[in-house]
């Protein structure tokens, strides 16, 4: 349809039927076709788009412009001609030029005269100094929803935008959105892999040199056939969720679903619905049917974090699920069987637990069949350097700084530091070091002082009594109220230095009976 300002609108479909493209044109575009899917990262995909677009059509320039993911914005995502490296990765109001009308239209534009167009944008010609004269826009559609559009400006032999040139344009423009769609897709399974191997390496470095982590990794790797529960003990922070995973890698479930559930975050209501799920009406905000953890990791494995804080009511039902491996969701009366395998974690003394009537005895050895101790990261060191370079690397990429080391002191008081919250204190201590650090090298000075410190009023302590004559509840309790004493009771700092949530320290305060002096 011809409009008096020089304006064409076109459906795709009308363009699709045009059966009179050139043989060698055809040829081009089978030849671009291959280029442009060559590869799947979408800076490949967009540029070649628009290179083959704008050869293919003898246009001056080009350029590909998507809708922005975070805005209803549009955005020039790559394009070609004089002024390409101003225009690249600008953005403008959807509502603006001939790309906007085109995107909210659906419709193919071609302009032949810019100047007495109402939707040119002309704030971009006076930013660049190029001179729009006519215009081929062509919708990128996906799935039924446009997500941007080809751009092609002048030709260069100063004639209008034809039927070939339109045809052209619109078989490049589909290829784009499909490519677009993968190299979207694509990217996502990289992150998603890239999250994926660093949680291998991870595993690697839990494991690291130290004598009783490799006794660890040699039974995990008897465990492949196995359904036996396992049970791992440790500190908070010790990599408990790690080792779990590794477990489950390992075994013949490794294809079937991991779920984790951290029992301390939850209350005994919301655990119970969030483990055995609830029917439609069950309580007050259950308007719909919801599938529980066990349901869904169904041929999986179940990771309960935290295992020594569940409410003895759901100790009950749990025994259930590892005797009978049946239950029934909150508020129903269908009994439901799942086959799953647990392993459950803890830093708490559950012996104690089940001698305080806090856990039931016949739970704990049902869970206890295989148990691992994970030691903390104090008794450890030779791991240390490897976890901080482990993390260092990570974090670098992860906030775009550029490769650095630490110094040799910098290391020598991360050895010497004792990390009562352990490897995840660690990261925290890295991830910081790097967002502060100024030059390639981290040195002492982007350490906190507490690190630097921390090691010497340990010592002093332990100069007192020796470690060996204490039980590690009583250690825990001594070394709970001394950073109590040393924060001035504050729990927020004295959580952070004890590597514990405010609920867990609160916790162990009221276990241990710790009262403020007077």
């Amino acid at each position: 349809m011809r409009k008096l300002d020089g304006t064409t609108s076109l459906n795709v479909t009308d363009v699709v039927r045009n059966k009179n493209l050139k043989e060698n044109h055809l040829h081009d575009i089978l030849e671009a076709s291959a280029i442009i899917n060559s590869k799947l990262e979408l800076n490949h995909v967009l540029e070649q788009v628009i290179i083959h677009a704008t050869k293919l059509t003898n246009s001056v320039a080009a350029s590909i412009i998507l809708i922005c993911d975070s805005s209803d914005d549009l955005v020039i995502r790559y394009a070609t001609g004089p002024a390409s490296d101003v225009i690249s990765n600008i953005r403008f109001p959807a509502a603006k030029g001939i790309a906007g009308y085109c995107i909210s239209t659906g419709k193919i534009i071609v302009v032949f005269d810019a100047k007495k167009n109402p939707h040119h944008f002309a704030d971009i010609d006076k930013l660049t100094g190029f001179k729009t004269e006519s215009v081929l826009c062509v919708p990128l559609c996906l799935r039924g929803k446009t997500i941007g559009c080809v751009e092609l400006l002048n030709k260069s032999d100063g004639t209008s935008f034809n039927d070939d040139d339109i045809a052209i344009a619109t078989i490049m423009s589909n290829f784009a959105a499909v490519s677009v769609s993968n190299a979207k897709s694509y990217d996502n399974l990289q992150r998603t892999n890239y999250a994926l191997k660093s949680q291998l390496f991870s595993a690697d470095m839990v494991m690291g040199k130290n004598k009783k982590i490799k006794k660890i990794l040699q039974s995990i790797n008897k465990l492949k056939d196995a359904k036996s529960n396992v049970l791992i003990l440790g500190e908070s922070g010790t990599g408990k969720g790690i080792i779990a995973r590794a477990i489950h890698e390992q075994s013949n479930r490794k294809d079937n679903p991991f779920v984790t559930v951290n029992c301390s975050v939850l209350s005994p209501t919301l655990l119970e619905s969030e483990l055995f799920g609830h029917e439609k009406g069950a309580f007050t905000g259950a308007d719909k049917l919801k599938i529980g953890r066990f349901e869904i990791a169904d041929s999986g494995t179940v990771f309960l974090d935290e295992i020594g804080e569940i409410d003895k009511s759901i100790q009950t039902k749990l025994l259930r699920i590892l005797q009978e491996k049946a239950f029934e969701r909150v508020g129903g009366t269908k009994t439901l069987t799942t086959d799953i395998r647990i392993i459950a974690a803890t830093n708490s003394n559950l012996e104690n637990a089940v001698e305080q009537n806090l856990f039931r005895r016949d739970l704990y050895y049902r869970l206890k069949v295989i148990v691992f101790h994970l030691p903390p990261l104090r008794e450890r060191r030779e791991d240390i350097a490897a976890f901080a370079e482990f993390f260092l690397e990570k974090y670098g990429k992860e906030l775009s700084k550029p490769t650095r080391k630490f110094d040799k002191e910098c290391m020598e008081a991360l050895i010497g530091y004792d990390y009562p919250g352990n490897i995840r204190e660690l990261e925290n201590i890295v991830e910081r070091a790097v967002v502060l650090a100024e030059d390639d090298i981290i040195s002492t000075s982007d350490l906190s002082d507490e690190i630097l410190n921390r090691k010497k009023v340990i010592l002093d302590r332990s100069a007192t009594v020796p470690e060996k004559t204490k039980s590690i509840l009583e250690m825990e309790k001594e070394m709970i109220s001394e950073t109590l004493f040393e924060c001035s009771w504050n729990q927020s700092m004295a959580a952070r230095l004890l590597g514990l949530s405010r609920d867990k320290l609160r916790y162990r305060i009221k276990k241990y009976r710790i009262e403020k002096p007077s």
